[in-house]
């Protein structure tokens, strides 16, 4: 009796561990299943999500082709001579393309109408909305879906203006029906589970994929929710259908486009898995529950014993294999012992891991605090102001730097769009740099007026980077603004000088000369009176005379300095070889006299120097260095050797001669204005200004110029010219 309540007993407990054992292939064949109608619930979302795509594409694509027809058109030279019959005709062409044009005047009024047999009297309905939005805008406009007066039907217009000489002189306008719309979404191949609606500005279907008749001019039911420009809804369409929609709005025609998709098509899958999943689940326990009842009584001899060390092994204790008569059971009995060791080592590498991991998280947390302090200080203590924005939207991040430069505090300027805070004269410079920001190019800068908060405005230089990684509706340009007041101040000083400077020359060559002019006039008549009566005072006469002509000779020459030291000096590649050959011609009578001989050396065919610089300044510079050569030359005849080498950016050229040669103690004096070693202007002509101007021509090319004062024989001057 007691065997057999015992017997009972096991069984009831052998069937439950059997239905224990089948539950988690069925808690995985139900995660498997919830897998599987998800993937196939997103596959669905993500084909409506991709065809809304698509769709608003050759919408756009299509309003596109469109405009360029009417573009095309508008450019017709039968407008300019005012055949308005010709142009009609070129018009026609497109009526089978389901193209009907108007052509209106700035006014408002009708001059063609294709819509209308020929002769037909032309309407003189009002202007549109949409035509006074080109006039405006001279661009082309999209119109929402409106009642045509002519025929009552239900339309959509497209216009574009013809532009003549920048101005808007007609409006030439196409409508088309919505059904050429629905005509669109059948050739895109628009079928259940799916439903197109396209729909105008104002919420009003103008066309859809089914019903089309039926809901043409009526509101999209959950129009009201679709605030952004991409998103998704949920709820009844107009077919009375629960759906999940997806909708897009045209960048070029402000249309929306959605898509709904048929929630019954979408729990369609996941009924069916679930009613097999409930039938499988069915069939495993049955067969569990009669497979343990018939092992139930061979088990009963070692239950005992597989209890016991089955007790063992979930109390984690290290157990042995049990010996019962019963091969299965032993098996089981040594998996049980081998599982208790495993456990055991799994339970001492588990622990092992959980600490290594405890102190990752921990090292983590500290570089990401540490990474966090750092931008944090900054942006707190850079003197440039950061900040972050979408053009025409408000700031979304100012540094606090940007209190010290203009006064505004973060929290104020994040109440401002980027143009309410730059002077109204720069803001179109600005938005156009804005605009052209992207990928293709991601950074640029400009130098403008900011406003600052007590009035005034501020000259800052600003560096603008377009930001690619950050999401669509996330700030994507950051600004770097930098003072810049005193670097402008600086150059309205240096503008206000050289037009001192300019007012200088103009006031040496007319006003310093006509004084001198007379003084050698009257000298020369004091001469002609004196005769040669008085030697004593023609010689005084002939000494004014003589320094009345020196002092003329010293101002054109300090007119001479100044025009060429102060010239604007352009940028442009000029090879040296050109240079050197130019210079040489105009002192080629110079060379014929003495004899000389001027060559080139170390100069690379392959790559012979070229100088970014001003050529008619440089041709002036090498003049100078070469007559200076040839002027204070030695008995022999004049050797000149000109010499270039790369020396970083720049080219190292000498020039080096075999003449007289100059005193190391006067090698800077020698490049001073008016200074001259050699009093005998009889012997050595000049006025102390050619060494003056070629140190200031190559100054103001970035470059250096001295004496080298190792050389012995003769002169060699040593200039650096930027490369190329």
């Amino acid at each position: 009796m007691q065997g057999a309540v015992g017997a009972r007993s096991l069984t009831r407990y052998l069937a439950a561990f059997a239905a224990a054992l089948a539950l988690p292939p069925l808690i995985l064949a139900a995660y498997l299943t919830y897998r599987y109608a998800g993937a196939e619930w997103r596959r669905l979302e993500a084909a409506a999500n991709e065809r809304n795509d698509d769709l608003i594409g050759d919408l756009d694509r299509l309003l596109t082709a469109r405009i360029a027809v009417l573009q095309a058109l508008a450019t017709s030279p039968a407008i300019d001579g005012g055949d308005f019959l010709r142009f009609d005709q070129q018009a026609r062409r497109f009526v089978e393309q389901d193209l009907t044009m108007r052509l209106r005047d700035r006014s408002g009024r009708v001059v063609i109408d294709t819509g209308l047999a020929l002769g037909t009297p032309l309407p003189q309905d009002l202007p549109t909305l949409w035509h006074q939005r080109v006039l405006d805008t001279r661009r082309p406009y999209v119109s929402d879906l409106f009642t045509r007066a002519s025929d009552g039907r239900s339309v959509v217009s497209v216009s574009v203006p013809a532009l003549r000489d920048g101005e808007v002189a007609y409006v030439l306008s196409s409508t088309f029906t919505p059904g050429a719309l629905a005509q669109f979404l059948v050739e895109r191949g628009v079928a259940p589970p799916y439903a197109v609606s396209i729909v105008d500005r104002t919420g009003r279907i103008i066309s859809r994929s089914r019903g089309h008749a039926e809901w043409v001019g009526r509101l999209l039911p959950g129009y009201a929710s679709a605030t952004e420009s991409k998103g998704t809804w949920s709820g009844i369409n107009p077919d009375g259908i629960a759906v999940l929609a997806y909708y897009s709005r045209s960048e070029l025609a402000g249309w929306m486009v959605t898509t709904g998709l048929d929630r019954r098509e979408l729990e369609a899958p996941m009924g069916a898995l679930l009613w097999r999943l409930f039938l499988i689940a069915a069939g495993l326990l049955t067969l569990s529950v009669g497979t343990a009842a018939l092992l139930a009584h061979r088990v009963s001899l070692a239950g005992a014993a597989l209890a016991d060390t089955a007790a063992a092994v979930g109390a984690g204790r290290l157990v042995a294999a049990p010996r019962t008569p019963i091969t299965e059971i032993n098996r089981i009995g040594e998996a049980f012992a081998r599982a208790s060791v495993q456990l055991h080592e799994q339970a001492g590498a588990l622990e092992r891991a959980n600490q290594d991991l405890e102190l990752r998280v921990v090292e983590r947390t500290a570089e990401l605090a540490a990474s966090e302090e750092r931008y944090r200080l900054l942006a707190e203590n850079s003197t440039d102001v950061i900040l972050l924005y979408r053009w025409s939207e408000p700031i979304a991040f100012a540094s606090p730097s940007c209190f010290r430069l203009t006064g505004f505090t973060a929290q104020e300027l994040q109440t401002m769009t980027p143009a309410q805070t730059v002077h109204p004269e720069d803001r179109g410079a600005v938005e156009a740099v804005s605009r052209a920001l992207g990928p293709d190019r991601p950074s640029a800068s400009r130098i403008l007026r900011q406003r600052h908060k007590d009035g005034h405005w501020i000259w800052v230089q600003v560096t603008y980077s377009f930001m690619a990684k950050v999401g669509p509706d996330r700030p994507n340009v950051m600004a770097m603004v930098r003072d810049d007041t005193e670097r402008q101040s600086h150059e309205l000083k240096l503008r206000h000088s050289n037009e001192a400077l300019q007012q200088f020359s103009a006031i040496v060559s007319h006003d310093l000369q006509a004084p001198l002019r007379h003084v050698n006039m009257f000298a020369d008549m004091l001469q002609a009176r004196i005769g040669a009566g008085d030697g004593e005072a023609a010689s005084y006469a002939r000494r004014i005379m003589a320094s009345a002509e020196r002092m003329q000779r010293q101002i054109r020459a300090l007119l001479v300095y100044s025009q060429v030291a102060y010239a604007k000096v352009r940028a442009e590649p000029v090879p040296l070889a050109r240079v050197i050959a130019e210079a040489m011609t105009l002192i080629d009578a110079e060379v014929q006299d003495t004899g000389a001989r001027i060559t080139l050396s170390g100069i690379d065919a392959e790559d012979p120097p070229v100088i970014a610089g001003d050529p008619e300044l440089l041709v002036t510079l090498f003049q100078n260095l070469l007559a200076n050569a040839l002027k204070y030359r030695s008995g022999d005849p004049p050797v000149v050797e000109v010499s270039a080498e790369r020396a970083g950016a720049f080219w190292r050229i000498q020039i080096a001669d075999n003449g007289i040669g100059i005193d190391p103690q006067y090698a800077e004096r020698i490049f001073e204005i008016f200074r001259r070693l050699h009093r005998d202007e009889s012997r050595y002509a000049g006025m102390g200004l050619g060494l003056a101007l070629c140190r200031r021509i190559v100054e103001s090319h970035d470059g250096e110029i001295g004496l080298d004062t190792g050389y012995s024989h003769g002169a060699r001057f040593t200039l650096t010219l930027p490369r190329r």
